[in-house]
């Protein structure tokens, strides 16, 4: 299967698999969709949401702006359980 990601969906992706965090892009994308699957289903609403941190997140590692991988997935998951 094909698919197409958004441009900053990629770059984000690409960058956690930089800081190794996944040892490819194939394993960021299925771990990211295990995510949504596993939360049963995910709102129009949170996907905006997520879509906007995604983005904040993608600006500020443009501007330099990095944090600590481990970091950022506990406050993800804190976030959205």
């Amino acid at each position: 299967m094909d698919i197409i990601l958004a441009p900053n969906i990629e770059r984000l992706l690409r960058m956690k698999v930089a800081e190794g965090l996944y040892d490819s892009l194939n394993e960021a994308v299925n771990a990211t969709l295990n995510i949504a699957l596993n939360k049963g289903c995910i709102s129009k609403e949170e996907l905006e949401t997520l879509n906007a941190d995604i983005q904040e997140g993608i600006d500020d590692a443009e501007a330099g702006n990095l944090s600590d991988a481990f970091e950022f997935l506990d406050e993800l998951n804190s976030k959205y359980e």
